[in-house]
């Protein structure tokens, strides 16, 4: 008659000697962008089992709040977090034709610079998911970098927060490579994951590298204009007048 395997016993000397070589290892560059899983390992995983063993005090909140932070629900969401809806043609119709584009000059005045922190990779792939489940086009100024900008920022509430505009940012860089033939693409990104800056391969549906195709032409006129636009915007303001331009193409 067959007997049930017991489960090899694993000793806090054993979660120890674990621990020590991940936190050693996470902090070198190249592994850097495991951080967010050494964490969940450790508090979904290393830290309750300390705890079954009596070796942790399960009333401590620094430990309860570590282990709820990485409990199954939570991980899964980090993992397989819920896309937004929208309604990809409206919007992409609305971003390409409809958006008007106001002229400004800028002063020379210094701006706050507002990158605290570079986008890490697991933020990259809750950005990459989102873009394969929409694809469309994101606009900087669009509510939904906002919220992305938050579930990003949740994976690791302790680090400088990133702002919405690295979210556009990174959202932009999609688009530049989806202006690049398949091939090139494909080998621009699988290098990418190769060097650990993402673990999402990023899709391009014909529709949506028609739009960036689209707005890539439209950007380009817009730039062909930005001289006279601003000579213009020039002569009105030596005549004392606020009046804005509005570029057309």
């Amino acid at each position: 008659m067959a007997t049930k395997r017991k489960s090899p016993d694993v000793s806090v000397e054993d979660i120890n000697k674990v621990t020590e070589i991940l936190g050693k290892l996470v902090l070198q560059g190249k592994f850097v962008h495991m951080k967010m899983t050494v964490q969940s390992i450790l508090g979904g995983l290393l830290l309750p089992h300390l705890v079954d063993k009596g070796a942790v005090p399960a009333d401590d909140p620094s430990v309860m709040e570590l282990i709820a932070k990485y409990s199954r629900e939570e991980v899964k969401k980090l993992l397989n977090p819920d896309p937004i809806p929208v309604e990809v043609e409206k919007i992409v119709e609305t971003i390409i034709h409809d958006r008007p584009v106001f002229r400004r000059i800028k002063s020379s005045v210094n701006k706050e610079k507002r990158i605290q922190r570079k986008l890490d990779p697991a933020g990259r792939d809750i950005l990459i998911r989102w873009w394969n489940v929409n694809q469309r086009l994101i606009p900087n100024d669009d509510p939904v970098c906002v919220t992305l900008t938050d579930q990003v920022n949740s994976i690791n509430p302790n680090d400088k927060p990133l702002s919405p505009m690295q979210i556009a940012g990174y959202f932009s860089h999609l688009c530049r490579m989806g202006l690049r033939t398949e091939i090139e693409r494909t080998d621009n990104l699988n290098r990418a994951i190769k060097r650990g800056f993402h673990s999402v391969m990023p899709e391009y549906t014909q529709p949506l590298i028609e739009a960036i195709n689209e707005n890539w032409e439209r950007e380009r006129a817009l730039e062909a204009t930005r001289a006279a636009d601003h000579a213009k915007l020039l002569e009105l303001r030596a005549n004392g007048s606020n009046k804005p331009v509005i570029a057309q193409i």
